[in-house]
């Protein structure tokens, strides 16, 4: 499956790992190209190194909307045309009450997925659309409808939705669809850094989640490729749950919970 329709680039903000990672990789297995715009530029470089002609990566600090310029300006030059930009920036947060969350610490995070994804849509987006359309995908997050102990983190995502929604209306007579993702818990280093995996205890996400198990990053990958590609071409403003059933499973509680499969006999 191509994508965006033409031969082109992709390119991935947080794409050194993660989802982002697992999204260059998906955008490659499609026939494209991908730039990953990423302050950690050493995991980014190794990823290249596995797909020679087919991964650069820019090192760029995404909160930098100069910074930003400049390095879409020096991609644009070295690269195909950009027809893709998948935003998948951002910094966890530790759940915490905010009588103990700093501003300043929220801000951090709200800026890491919100702002970014701003940016990135404002510089690399609006040449898209004056180019003549192509095709964008936010990360969100099932936090963003339903609330949790991350007074940043779930706001933010929620910002990243309503932006979606706004920028799909904007450039769509321009050819430019935008979309977002909406994952649940994913097994990437955002859920469990290394110095924390092995040791978290993921029985209580397990138990919220009704296909019993952590989403893989290719998964959402996967979603992501189709959002990018032609098959999506009548999408735009959408926000696709990748949850495993969070979302639709939040009423089930007070009814005796989330059905399991019962153990043979």
């Amino acid at each position: 499956m191509g994508i965006s329709g033409e031969a082109g680039c992709v390119v991935v903000t947080g794409g050194a790992s993660g989802i982002g990672a697992a999204t260059v990789e998906r955008v490659v297995a499609g026939g494209g190209c991908a730039a990953i715009l990423d302050l950690n530029i050493a995991p980014a470089s190794s990823l290249a190194r596995r797909f020679p002609g087919k991964i650069f990566p820019y090192r760029a600090n995404l909160l930098d909307e100069a910074e930003v310029r400049k390095v879409h300006a020096k991609a644009a030059v070295e690269l195909p045309p950009i027809v893709g930009l998948v935003n998948c920036a951002g910094i966890p947060q530790v759940p915490c009450p905010i009588e103990e969350y700093t501003v300043d610490s929220w801000a951090a995070v709200i800026d890491s997925h919100l702002k970014t994804t701003y940016i990135a849509c404002r510089v690399i987006g609006a040449a898209m659309a004056e180019r003549g359309g192509g095709a964008i995908v936010n990360l969100a997050s099932v936090l963003a409808f339903r609330s949790g102990p991350v007074l940043a983190y779930g706001p933010a995502k929620a910002g990243v939705v309503n932006l979606t929604e706004a920028l799909a209306v904007q450039w769509a007579s321009r050819g430019l669809r935008v979309n977002a993702v909406a994952p649940g818990w994913t097994d990437t280093p955002f859920l469990r850094p290394a110095d924390r995996r092995g040791k978290r205890d993921l029985r209580p996400i397990l138990d919220a989640t009704p296909i019993g198990r952590l989403m893989r990053p290719e998964e959402i990958a996967e979603v992501i490729g189709f959002l990018l590609s032609p098959l999506a071409s009548a999408v735009t403003g959408a926000t696709i749950p990748c949850d495993g059933g969070v979302i639709a499973a939040s009423g089930w509680p007070p009814y005796g919970g989330i059905p399991r499969a019962r153990a043979p006999a």
